[in-house]
């Protein structure tokens, strides 16, 4: 992500209501090279005609011009994916061919939009530094230069100018990007009725094509009124502010990105005491692998559950984290939304239940107790989180004259970022990486212990006064290979709050 002088990106983004950056790095996830693997290795496996075989190789020949080798991806093992696709799925060796021509012209149309999605990012950052260093040289001229009324209102109106002409482009951008992707997805649904029709199942690539496969994700052109839907059902008026839209973002219940499929993320919300003038802090919780084990008692193992695939990052949406927590001072609300988890095995799309609670102090510090359970964990969500297999921490946010200041202790994994949006500007708080495993096995060795998180005086200064965390009733008792729960290391004490206001989901 670029940073400029003078341009917030976060207001880029809510004035052109997209985010271009978000939708090339979505693009960008996915893998051509591994789905073009799959494709060699079928069609080196079956016995082709001249006809199939021409085909094959101006697919491959798209593909490979298409293709820029940046991400480094290897394809997957051959003789393993062809021996997988001729027994699980029972085809012959007539069929090969067709499905190999079909998973070649995807990786070349995947690449393709890769390419193109790419450069409109390239052009858009040149403009954007053009129009930072108008602005760079409008405020040295504006310190350094006396002015008269006249040329200072002729400064004002540049700097006007340049503001809107910086929007206007992020918009354009936007336009193209979803023109790109939109094109890319149109393709890929006729590519995935032919491999179905020719008896692959589509669902094995789901994880190579997160950025477009069309498993009923939300349509990205709802996303405005969507928005503005949920934040008026809340409100009682559309937003207005860039807060306002933050917070709408937030309490969309709707999911767009296509690895999602549609599943709608579960949400809940509480009332606090605004702070004016505080903005808006984001907690993300995501998992920074493209996935991580998932215990399962079956036979064979081998279950995975996706992970968010990215590293820190300042303009993260609230769907690009297993948990977000919004607290918006301007508006006294707060926000938790658990995303949907993907069993890469089973293609299963389940969303859990954040459990959250919160007390505020007199002078607006909030303290935020949460636990959040894989849906697909044995035994349930309540057995995860009545154990040590689920993701909770506590985390305080404390208003300053110059912006909130927040710590907390938190599980060991997954990662964590805090974000501070104030007076157009974004100020990271914590960014904290899982300790010792942050890879496939993170849940497994990450969710026992916790660690510590930014400012922990701000942690410290409630003392015993900790929220209550409801957490639901668990099941019948039920064999589970678990150790028990570790004490807290601080006292409980419940705080009377009125029940959380639950949004209703489809």
């Amino acid at each position: 992500m670029q940073r400029f002088r003078h341009i917030s990106i976060r207001n880029l983004i809510a004035e052109a209501h997209g985010d271009p950056w978000a939708i090339n790095a979505s693009l960008q996830s996915g893998r051509p090279a591994q789905i073009s693997g799959i494709a060699k290795a079928l069609f080196n496996a079956a016995q082709s005609g001249d006809e199939a075989k021409s085909k094959f190789e101006e697919a491959l020949r798209h593909f490979e011009a298409a293709w820029n080798h940046q991400n480094g991806d290897h394809p997957i093992n051959d003789a393993d994916e062809v021996e997988r696709a001729r027994q699980s799925l029972h085809l012959q060796a007539g069929q090969l061919p067709r499905i190999a021509i079909d998973l070649e012209n995807i990786a070349g149309v995947l690449a393709e939009a890769q390419g193109f999605a790419a450069g409109q990012i390239a052009t858009l950052g040149s403009r954007l530094r053009h129009i930072d260093d108008l602005l760079d040289q409008l405020r040295d001229l504006e310190q350094h230069m006396p002015l008269t009324p006249a040329e200072r209102s002729e400064l004002n109106a540049r700097y006007s100018a340049y503001e809107h002409e910086a929007i206007r482009d992020t918009e354009d951008a936007v336009g193209q990007l979803e023109s790109i992707r939109a094109k890319y997805s149109d393709t890929l649904q006729s590519s995935l009725t032919t491999l179905r029709i020719d008896g692959y199942d589509p669902q094995i690539i789901q994880t190579l094509d997160v950025p477009g496969t069309p498993f009923r994700a939300e349509p990205e052109v709802n996303r405005q009124k969507n928005q503005i839907e949920a934040f008026t059902k809340v409100f009682g008026h559309p937003p207005k502010s860039p807060t306002d839209w933050e917070t709408a973002a937030a309490l969309d219940s709707h999911s767009y990105d296509p690895k999602n499929g549609g599943v709608p993320p579960n949400i809940a919300i509480e009332r606090i005491t605004p702070v004016p003038g505080q903005g808006v802090v984001r907690t993300n919780l995501f998992i920074p692998g493209e996935s991580v084990v998932n215990p399962q008692f079956d036979w064979p193992p081998g279950h995975d559950n996706l992970g968010d695939n990215r590293d820190f990052s300042a303009t993260a949406g609230p769907e690009s984290a297993r948990v977000a927590i919004t607290v918006d001072y301007e508006n006294g609300i707060i926000v938790t939304r658990q995303n949907p988890s993907v069993d890469t095995k089973t293609g299963g799309i389940r969303a859990g239940t954040p459990s959250v609670s919160a007390v505020q102090k007199s002078d607006g510090s909030v303290l935020i107790k949460y636990s959040a359970a894989d849906p697909f964990s044995p035994g349930g969500e309540a057995l995860a989180k009545a154990t040590t297999f689920d993701v909770n921490g506590s985390i305080a946010i404390a208003p300053t004259e110059s912006g909130p200041v927040a710590g907390g202790i938190v599980t060991n994994f997954p990662a964590v970022e805090i974000y501070s949006d104030r007076a157009g500007e974004t100020t990271p708080l914590v960014r904290s990486w899982p300790r010792f495993v942050d890879g496939q096995w993170g849940p497994m060795f990450g969710l026992e212990w916790h660690r510590e998180i930014g400012d922990q005086e701000v942690l410290s200064r409630f003392g015993d006064q900790w929220p209550a965390l409801q957490l639901p009733v668990l099941p019948p008792p039920i064999t589970f290979p678990g150790l028990p729960r570790l004490p807290s290391p601080f006292p409980s004490l419940p705080i009377p709050l009125p029940g959380p206001v639950r949004i209703p989901l489809p």
